[in-house]
C-alpha cells in the first residue's frame, strides 16, 4: 500500500468515533510511517441539520488537514417529510460554519432517496461541493451530473452496480469497474470535457485486492488525467 492515495473512512456512527477519536492520532502515525497518502477522509454518518454539527465537524476537518487530505466527505441523512425544509435550511449553514473555517474542500455524497436532507438535486441547486457516487445513484442521473455540474464535483465514488440474476437475487454495488462499461465510459467523458477532481474506487471489502489491480489499470490510462485513490 505503500505510496497508493486512499480515501479513510471514519467510524459510520458518530458515537464510536467519539469515543474513540484520542486515537487519531495513532492512525495520523501510521499514515506517516508506512507512507500512505490520503486525498479524502469519509466522517461519520452524524447528521449534518443537528446542533451538535458545529461541535464534532471541525474536529474532523481539522484531522483531514492535519494529514494533508484534500476533500472531506459527509453524508446528508434521512429526514422526515414535515420538517426536511426547515431542516435542510440548518445542515447548509452548518456546513457553510465549517466550510468557512477550512481550506479543505468539504463535500457532500450523492444519495438517491428523496427523504435525504440534500438530494443530489438541492445539492447542485445550492452550489455546494459534491462526491458522485456511482453506485447509489441511477445512471442517467449520473451522466446528467457529470455534463452540467463538473465543475463542483470534487471526488466520483467509481464503483459498479451488477444486476441480480432473477427476482430472488438483488442487484449488487460497490463491484469492479469491468463488471460494467459504464464506469470507463464515465471516466472516458470526465477526460473530454477536462474534468480533473479524483476518482476512488469503492468497492465491497473483500475486493480489495481487485480494487489495487484496477487502480493500476486505471492509472495507465488516465495517468495524467486524473488522480486515482482507493
Amino acid at each position: 500500500m505503500e505510496g497508493v492515495p486512499i480515501e479513510i473512512a471514519l467510524p459510520p456512527k458518530l458515537e464510536d468515533y467519539l469515543e474513540h477519536r484520542h486515537r487519531l492520532q495513532d492512525v495520523k502515525r501510521l499514515l506517516k510511517q508506512f507512507k500512505i497518502p490520503v486525498r479524502s477522509v469519509h466522517a461519520p454518518h452524524g447528521h449534518l441539520a443537528d446542533e451538535s454539527f458545529k461541535q464534532w465537524a471541525p474536529g474532523v476537518v481539522g484531522f483531514a488537514e492535519a494529514i494533508g487530505a484534500d476533500i472531506v466527505v459527509f453524508h446528508p441523512e434521512t429526514r422526515s417529510h414535515d420538517t426536511r425544509q426547515d431542516e435542510q435550511t440548518t445542515a447548509i449553514l452548518n456546513i457553510k460554519y465549517v466550510q468557512d473555517r477550512t481550506q479543505a474542500l468539504v463535500a457532500l455524497e450523492t444519495f438517491w432517496e428523496k427523504d435525504r436532507v440534500l438530494t443530489p438535486d438541492e445539492i447542485m441547486e445550492n452550489r455546494l461541493p459534491m462526491v458522485l457516487d456511482t453506485s447509489l445513484i441511477p445512471k442517467p442521473e449520473i451522466t446528467w451530473i457529470m455534463e452540467s455540474y463538473r465543475t463542483h464535483v470534487v471526488n466520483v465514488h467509481l464503483s459498479a452496480v451488477k444486476p441480480g440474476n432473477n427476482e430472488h437475487r438483488a442487484s449488487r454495488q460497490f463491484m469492479p469497474v469491468d463488471s460494467d462499461p459504464f464506469c470507463l465510459d464515465l471516466l472516458d467523458r470526465f477526460q473530454e470535457l477536462g474534468w480533473d477532481g479524483v476518482v476512488t474506487l469503492e468497492y465491497l471489502p473483500w475486493l480489495s485486492c481487485k480494487s489495487l489491480e484496477d487502480r493500476h489499470l486505471l492509472e495507465r490510462i488516465y495517468r495524467h488525467h486524473h488522480d486515482m485513490a482507493e
